[in-house]
């Protein structure tokens, strides 16, 4: 008994001995792993690295296009690491956060339009190096809750995990996003449940993934509208002069005050600049005031999409082939923008040409008559059909657009612009 408890003791003080010194090892080898992942950092401003026995911090500044940003790390050494998770063993445990209070002013001001005074970092990234070298990221969004004059918002937050080896060829994982919910009053407008799905990101070359939502709600002005079993597939690709973009929605349960049953929508984008990309994913995001539509369609854009409704009454389809030459106010590729603005948007007919005058493409609309005549856009259906603008065909309703900077042929008809939208809203 004495020669076993002499053992443990033995075992236990080597397990020590090395839990004191292996950090004084990693620690350098962790550094200089650290300042080469840093040297490949595109924006990268410039840095710094403070090392312990135990740990380091690091701070790095990276150019935005707001203007720079800092990013804190606080770095644990091995091989005892405690993580949120609890004690592990590894040979490395990250913690990077943003330093809000020196965030560019535009990028502060978004975020606080959600997370209020910025107390904390509302994005949080935790990695971990195992003693297999293997990689686990753990990228966290965190939650909000904010109330406005538009009634509340509520984000439930989002989580994305990325698994990786030592060499960072290929990432997968998976991604969670919390519930949303958004309230007028007593009255909820729109509610998303949580949604899981899976992503891959092959660095320097694409990312796929895809979310799958139970349920999804929302108000309209046709009556609510339920989607279930919602699912979004995303591929990113880059390519020689930017990013190739084709995602994929389906909603294959709909219920509402009307007939339709199933939504479908398929977008192309060839090739966009990451900046234009990142611009109008932004415009996705609820505006904190009102919308400056010149900002909002400034940039140029080209895109392919084919939309499919199934109703009750036959299917609707809308296919479009658009090349969207941009709105800016100098001198340059894009279309002029006159003193009107804000500009007038898709429905209200003065200025329509301008409206026009930037895209170039077609749009052609086919559906079978009584899922237009049963449905809410039964107004508009018998309004084109008396202009002529909307002509049957095999049993179909079809009507072909072809757009060519302001420039507006209607099933191979010319006709000015002003005067289609007057059509299709009632206006003549």
């Amino acid at each position: 008994m004495k020669l076993l408890r002499n053992l443990l003791l033995l075992v236990t003080g080597l397990l020590l001995l090395i839990a004191v010194a292996a950090p004084g090892v990693i620690g350098p080898q962790v550094e200089t792993v650290w300042q080469e992942q840093l040297g490949r950092i595109e924006g990268l401003e410039r840095s710094e690295y403070r090392r312990g026995w135990f740990g380091a911090e690091t701070q790095m500044q990276i150019a935005t296009g707001d203007g720079p940003a800092v990013l804190r790390s606080e770095i644990q050494h091995g091989p005892l690491l405690f993580t949120s998770g609890g004690p592990r063993l590894g040979a490395v445990y990250s913690v990077t956060t943003l330093e809000t209070e020196q965030l560019p002013q535009p990028l502060r001001a978004q975020l606080r339009a959600f997370y209020g005074r910025l107390a904390h970092s509302p994005v949080r990234l935790e990695t971990v190096v195992g003693v297999d070298n293997n990689i686990d990221n753990t990228l966290r969004l965190q939650p909000f809750a904010r109330s406005d004059a538009g009634g509340e918002l509520e984000f439930a937050g989002a989580e994305l995990v990325l698994q990786t080896d030592y060499s960072g060829a290929v990432l997968s994982g998976a991604v969670r996003l919390g519930e949303i919910r958004r309230r007028e009053g007593d009255h909820e407008k729109f509610y998303s449940q949580a949604a899981d799905g899976q992503l891959t990101i092959v660095p320097g070359r694409s990312l796929e993934g895809g979310l799958q939502w139970p349920l999804v709600k929302a108000e309209t002005e046709s009556g609510p509208v339920e989607l279930r079993r919602v699912r979004l597939d995303l591929a990113l690709n880059l390519t020689g002069g930017g990013v190739k973009l084709e995602s994929i929605f389906t909603a294959p349960q709909v219920q509402s005050a009307t007939p339709v049953s199933a939504v479908s929508q398929r977008i192309l984008v060839p090739e966009v600049a990451p900046a234009v990309l990142a611009h109008y994913v932004s415009q996705l995001l609820p505006p904190t005031g009102g919308r400056n539509w010149a900002e909002v369609f400034g940039p140029p854009l080209s895109l392919q999409q084919q939309l499919l409704v199934e109703s009750a009454n036959g299917p609707a389809m809308v296919d479009a082939d658009i090349d969207w030459r941009g709105y800016r106010t100098g001198a340059g590729g894009g279309a002029q923008i006159s003193e009107q603005w804000p500009m007038p948007m898709p429905g209200q007919a003065a200025g329509a040409a301008q409206w026009l005058a930037p895209m170039t493409g077609i749009i052609q609309v086919t559906a079978a008559e009584q899922a237009l005549l049963q449905s809410p856009l039964i107004g508009q259906t018998l309004l084109l059909r008396q202009y002529g603008l909307l002509e049957k065909k095999d049993g179909e309703l079809q009507m072909l657009l072809e757009v060519k900077r302001g420039d507006l042929k209607v099933n191979g008809q010319r006709l000015p612009a002003d005067l289609f939208l007057m059509a299709l809203t009632g206006q003549f």
